[in-house]
């Protein structure tokens, strides 16, 4: 198997459940790792997943405000794979830094490990 990702990609974007984070907005990283067959060596970027499309899909993506970060997650999963069907597998990360909980936190967390 043979595995491509994006380490700490940055976005600012307007996910959260509350009102004020839907108008302030927050940082985010994504982590994302995905696996395909890799039973060859690779001679041109049409056999494996490029890493500027990857990006390019949870950019997309963290552009749609949604209330979860689970939600985030599961959509950037099915955009991936739709983009690449060759895809067997993904390790999505998502980090809302400092988030508005009344507390001293560097980040909140959600990961997705989904096999297709």
């Amino acid at each position: 198997m043979l595995t491509v990702g994006l380490e700490q990609a940055t976005f600012r974007a307007f996910h959260g459940l509350y009102p004020e984070e839907r108008v302030i907005g927050n940082d985010f990283v994504v982590d994302l790792f995905v696996t395909i067959p890799g039973t060859h060596h690779i001679d041109t970027i049409s056999e494996t997943v490029n890493y500027q499309g990857l990006y390019n899909v949870v950019k997309k993506i963290m552009a749609i405000p949604q209330p979860l970060l689970e939600q985030v997650v599961y959509s950037i999963s099915d955009a991936v794979k739709e983009k690449y069907p060759e895809i067997k597998r993904a390790v999505i990360s998502l980090k809302k830094m400092n988030p508005p909980m009344g507390a001293s936190v560097r980040n909140s967390i959600v990961t997705l490990e989904k096999n297709y």
